[in-house]
This record gives C-alpha cells, structure tokens and sequence, in this order.
C-alpha cells in the first residue's frame, strides 16, 4: 500500500495498516527537516515523474 504521507491522518492509517500485516510505503515529500516518521517503509523525496511512480 502506497500512502502519501506527511499528515497525522496518514501516520494513523500506516500504524493501522502495519498492525493488520499490510507492507506500507509512506511516501514524503522532504520539505520537512525533522518529520514524524510513519510505522512501516519510508520514501523521502519524488518519483521521478510519471514512470518512477510506475516502476
């Protein structure tokens, strides 16, 4: 599951997707210099476009 974070609602939907066994990938943007990490993978910055996202 893909979420794109940066928001207390998406730190909340990660933890309770991760409780259920779900793989999470946070998605942020990286304009934050220290954010609140979200529960499961983490990725920091963009997709590289339309075909990053895809890939």
């Amino acid at each position: 599951m893909l979420i794109l974070g940066g928001t207390s609602e998406a730190r909340s939907l990660a933890a309770a997707l991760v409780a259920d066994g779900v793989p999470v990938t946070s998605s942020l943007a990286g304009r934050v210099a220290r954010p609140r990490m979200p529960e499961g993978e983490v990725r920091v910055g963009g997709f590289g476009g339309p075909d990053g996202l895809a890939a």
